[in-house]
């Protein structure tokens, strides 16, 4: 599995998995220092780790629970909760 995401129904807040392999494709909006690690990884993986696959864009999420007084509460715009984008870093 190449870089991306996926989410559990109930919440949808994602989470980011997989591999990033060499050449690092472009739509995973690689950094420079995760080119040359995965280069680097593919020619020698018992030195070098695999470039990590993860967050690089995140939304807001808005949830709806019950507080410690038994008060029905929303609370909207919980800053960067929701995985919008994966990339290799």
């Amino acid at each position: 599995m190449t870089c991306g995401s996926f989410s559990q129904p109930a919440m949808r807040a994602y989470q980011c998995q997989g591999r990033c392999f060499y050449p690092v494709a472009e739509h995973l909006n690689p950094t420079k220092h995760a080119i040359v690690q995965a280069l680097l990884h593919s020619v020698s993986p018992a030195k070098v780790s695999r470039s990590c696959c993860v967050p690089t864009m995140l939304d807001s999420i808005s949830i709806l629970y019950v507080d410690d007084n038994g008060v029905l509460t929303y609370r909207y715009a919980y800053k960067d909760m929701v995985v919008v984008e994966c990339g290799c870093r």
